[in-house]
């Protein structure tokens, strides 16, 4: 039902640019998981995105980053900063959602399925 000019060969270029674009969706947490020639909508603000598909073993960089972000919060409140302990919070949500999601990954990998068992031959 497409034209046939759609189904010819990719360009080197159009290749290139393929491959880079998978390239940059590999991000310190996980992965980005926005389509193909699609600019990052969220100015990089990762934790927020609902693209971003943490890798479980980055757990531990997560509770860094958690803890950084209750530190500042500490300092915001001491200091009054309204908008940026609001803007804290909202992270600290994106971020806690982000890690269940992770723990769910990571518990969908460990299911025992158990040994087998051995059958016995029909005679």
């Amino acid at each position: 039902m497409r034209p046939q000019d759609e189904y010819r060969p990719a360009t080197d270029t159009e290749w290139r640019e393929f491959e880079e674009h998978f390239d940059k969706r590999k991000l310190e947490l996980g992965s980005c998981g926005r389509p193909y020639a699609t600019p990052c909508s969220h100015e990089h603000a990762c934790i927020r995105c609902p693209m971003l598909h943490i890798d479980p073993k980055m757990l531990d960089r997560l509770a860094e980053i958690e803890a950084d972000l209750l530190s500042r919060r500490e300092r915001a409140e001491a200091e009054g900063w309204l908008g940026e302990i609001e803007g804290i919070d909202l992270t600290l949500t994106f971020l806690n959602g982000k890690r269940e999601e992770a723990l769910r990954l990571a518990a969908k990998d460990r299911v025992d399925l158990g040994m087998p068992a051995r059958r016995e031959k029909m005679k």
